[in-house]
């Protein structure tokens, strides 16, 4: 089943929709194990891709100090835990522990996609996609 999110696999996991679920997030899946949910994440021994999540300040925003100081807080040690304790998201901040149970960050092999690379493939991974998905 093809869907427009990461999220929304783990949705179809939950719901009963769906077994197993390729190319979804697994922070959703960590907070259905929480619950009780008999769910588990397999990560890929290829290599599992990151998605990092960026933040930054506008250059024209009318507060751009107030908005250096939020995005100072959001990856201070405090809101970088809060997002791992509260909605089992990843942080590698060097003060930050990981959810007890949980797959460590650092024993996952992550894949290394050079931005440069994928965009001249772009066009061939769209065909593949569509060759292999029918999509």
């Amino acid at each position: 089943m093809q869907v427009q999110s990461a999220a929304e696999p783990p949705k179809k996991i939950q719901a009963g929709e769906r077994a197993v679920m390729a190319d979804g997030n697994d922070y959703n899946l960590a907070l259905l194990k929480d619950r009780g949910q008999p769910v588990e994440a397999v990560y890929a021994t290829e290599g599992t891709p990151l998605i990092v999540v960026k933040c930054g300040v506008f250059r024209n925003a009318p507060n751009p100090n107030a908005a250096r100081l939020f995005n100072s807080f959001m990856f201070s040690a405090e809101a970088q835990q809060m997002f791992v304790d509260a909605f089992a998201h990843r942080s590698v901040h060097a003060l930050v522990k990981e959810k007890a149970g949980r797959t460590p960050l650092s024993t996952i092999k992550l894949l290394n996609a050079d931005p440069v690379t994928v965009l001249a493939q772009t066009e061939e991974l769209k065909a593949r996609y569509t060759k292999i998905f029918g999509v």
